[in-house]
Parts: structure tokens; C-alpha cells; sequence
């Protein structure tokens, strides 16, 4: 406990007057008691408790009240030197500091952060093209894309005006099909990339036909 600047006797002891040597007699000290002494200034100096402060602790986090179609920034809130005190440890000052910033960080980076328009997360609409010289045997091709990786090209197809099915899902950038006479086939691919899909590509329709 800090010291309040003032003495105060919970215990009163009885001394003769003639030669200050005690009675041995004590009593509480207490207000109503005409020998009652209040408590009175001390002018002993106390030596100052030994206090420790944090060293920088910092903390990033990213804004993340944006609308939808933004993104936040990253934000760093410092907790400087000195700025809590202990007096057990510097290792106590520090967990004040971390629990303040793991308090506070969020608030301060929703705050003070920024949203920018979020890059388009979509990959890039593929090309399907094809070469078909009649017979049974087709070959659908597309170019190579470089969206960021891994990508994967899905390959759709339908009969005959049917719902698309998936046909194919691989890294191979063409694909060899069987056509039946008087049947219609219609393809198209889309890229799966980081788990984005992009787009459909434009369809390729064909009519198996004897060759």
C-alpha cells in the first residue's frame, strides 16, 4: 500500500508523569476517547516502490468493416515504452500492453484503415475452340491460361439442347470426344483457379455426322 502522508496510533499506552515510565495499561484509540490523537502528518520520506515498464509491443490487423466490393487494410497499433507500469515485472508491464492492444487493435484499425475497391477474384474468361473433320472423332483445344495457381479447366457438355454436365476437370488444355450421327454436342469450359470460377466460355455446338 502507497503511503497517505499521515501517522495514525490504533493502540494508546499509559505513562507516569514524573518519570515517563509506563503503566502498563493500553486502551484503543478512538474518537470519543478524551485522549483520543488524530492522525497527523508524516514527515519520514518514503522510499519510492521499484516500477517497471513495458518495452514496444505492436499488433496488425486488417479493417474489416468495408462494404461489400472492398477490402481493408492492414493497421498497426503500438503500445510505446513505458506506457504501463508494474511493479512486479517487465513481463507484467508487457502482458498490460498485449491485453490492451488485443483489446483495442480492431477498433483502432476499423477506425483508421482505409477500403479500396477489392481485386477482381474471377479468372480470365477462356476460349474454347475446336476441330471437327466429320466421322466420330472431335478435338477441343484452349490456350494455356497463367491465372494464379493451381488452375484446373472444367469441361462441360450437352446433348442435344440437355443441361450441361460436367464432362472432364483437369490441367490438360484439350480433349478428345467420340461424336455420334445425327447427335448434337455443345461444350464449354470454365478455369477454377484458387477455388474462383471464372466465366463460361463461348460454346462450340456440333453435329455428329458420317463421314
Amino acid at each position: 500500500m502507497g503511503n497517505t502522508g499521515y501517522k495514525f496510533y490504533d493502540i494508546l499506552e499509559q505513562y507516569y508523569t514524573d518519570d515517563g515510565t509506563s503503566t502498563g495499561e493500553t486502551k484503543a484509540n478512538i474518537k470519543t476517547d478524551p485522549d483520543y490523537i488524530a492522525p497527523f502528518k508524516d514527515e519520514t520520506d518514503c522510499p519510492p516502490s521499484i516500477r517497471f515498464y513495458n518495452t514496444t509491443q505492436t499488433k496488425t490487423v486488417t479493417k474489416n468493416d468495408c462494404n461489400s466490393g472492398y477490402s481493408g487494410n492492414e493497421v498497426t497499433l503500438t503500445a510505446y515504452p513505458n506506457q504501463f507500469v508494474s511493479y512486479e515485472s517487465v513481463l507484467e508491464a508487457n502482458n498490460q500492453a498485449i491485453a490492451w492492444l488485443d483489446a483495442n487493435a480492431q477498433i483502432y484499425a476499423n477506425n483508421a484503415g482505409v477500403c479500396t475497391i477489392a481485386p477482381a477474384t474471377n479468372p480470365t474468361v477462356p476460349t474454347l475452340q475446336h476441330a471437327y473433320y466429320g466421322g466420330e472423332n472431335m478435338t477441343l483445344q484452349w490456350p494455356n491460361y497463367t491465372d494464379p495457381g493451381p488452375i484446373t479447366y472444367e469441361l462441360y457438355r450437352s446433348i442435344n439442347g440437355g443441361t450441361p454436365m460436367l464432362l472432364q476437370t483437369s490441367t490438360d488444355t484439350f480433349y478428345y470426344d467420340k461424336l455420334s450421327n445425327g447427335v448434337t454436342y455443345s461444350y464449354q469450359i470454365r478455369i477454377n483457379s484458387n477455388g474462383y470460377t471464372s466465366p463460361y466460355s463461348n460454346t462450340v455446338t456440333v453435329t455428329g455426322r458420317s463421314s
